[in-house]
């Protein structure tokens, strides 16, 4: 028998002269390929529906019965989904200046606070204890993140990296803000980023020098920056108020898309990380269809669906019948 094209398999007789040809070994590769993409796959931050899982945490917080089934209802058992609403999370590490904030909200004073202690124990850098999304967004630990810049953007910062871009995992994020930790409001917002500029950093760095910062007396906040600039006396306040402000220009202040608010972001404080951890690689957090939190209202869910049928209409994609 000669080797046929998915269009001839399926039905569709036209042909062009891109199409490629599949020999029987090929085109079962294929057709499993397709197969396991359809029953087993992880979740896919494109289908995560806004109308489900809305970006302001506010949104959230007024319906936080639904936020409670969508934080739970993920898991196989009853959605049926076959791995599908698994989010991957793991430890990892990150240059400072590889990362970009998610929201505008830090203010000098315990920026530069923490960054003097940064400096005069020779610890730059440090563990986020916060989720990374996919394209490089802390959710949280933004003071530590902006110190660090302060000091040395090639220093080192750990967290929970996250398969998923900063668009979806903060709605993602509210949910289980809401639904798993019963938080319904957010921290207040605090400042911007025009703070982290030459000016602001250089008042706030002679508040500290009259008055001192936390923990650290007048003179302790002037052999540090001696400590770190190299200079003495006058010239090593010129010299550190430089040195901030080249070390910030080696990260990104940028805001992912439609980013919210202080007020309307995610929650999700130490002691509750672990858990939202271990709810997002479990795939408990129900972001992709079928909704198993949608049966127990009525709502024909699409695990009512026989597989075979999602199967074909893979099947028909394939063979161009349908627009992909």
């Amino acid at each position: 028998m000669k080797n046929r094209t998915l269009q001839e398999i399926f039905g569709h007789k036209k042909r062009s002269a891109s199409t490629r040809t599949l020999g029987s070994s090929d085109l079962r590769k294929v057709i499993l390929s397709e197969i396991k993409s359809v029953l087993l796959e992880d979740a896919a931050a494109k289908d995560v529906d806004p109308k489900r899982f809305p970006l302001p945490l506010s949104a959230v917080a007024g319906d936080k019965e639904k936020a409670a089934a969508l934080t739970t209802s993920g898991a196989d058992d009853v959605d049926k989904g076959k791995a599908d609403d698994v989010i991957k999370v793991g430890g990892a590490s990150f240059a400072v200046g590889d990362l970009k904030p998610s929201q505008s909200s830090m203010n000098i004073e315990k920026a530069l606070s923490m960054a003097l202690g940064m400096i005069r124990d020779d610890k730059a850098g440090g563990d986020l204890g916060a989720f990374i999304s996919s394209d490089k967004h802390i959710m949280d630990g933004h003071h530590r993140w902006v110190a660090t810049a302060m000091v040395d953007p090639t220093a080192q910062i750990g967290g929970y990296s996250v398969e998923f871009p900063a668009e979806q995992l903060i709605p993602v994020l509210n949910a289980l803000t809401v639904g798993r930790f019963g938080v319904t409001s957010g921290k207040p917002a605090t400042g911007g980023f025009d703070q982290f500029k030459e000016g602001p950093i250089r008042d706030q760095l002679e508040t500290y020098l009259a008055q001192g910062a936390y923990q650290m007396e007048p003179d302790i906040v002037q052999s540090t920056i001696e400590k770190f600039t190299d200079e003495t006396g006058e010239a090593a306040i010129d010299a550190a108020v430089d040195k901030f402000v080249t070390n910030l220009g080696a990260v990104k202040f940028d805001l992912p898309k439609g980013a919210p608010s202080r007020e309307d972001m995610p929650v999700i404080d130490e002691p509750d990380v672990p858990t939202a951890v271990a709810a997002l690689s479990a795939g408990e957090v129900d972001v992709n269809e079928p909704y198993g939190w949608e049966e127990g209202k009525g709502t024909k869910a699409e695990s009512d669906l026989i597989k075979g049928d999602l199967v074909l209409e893979r099947w028909r994609k394939l063979a161009g019948l349908l627009n992909s």
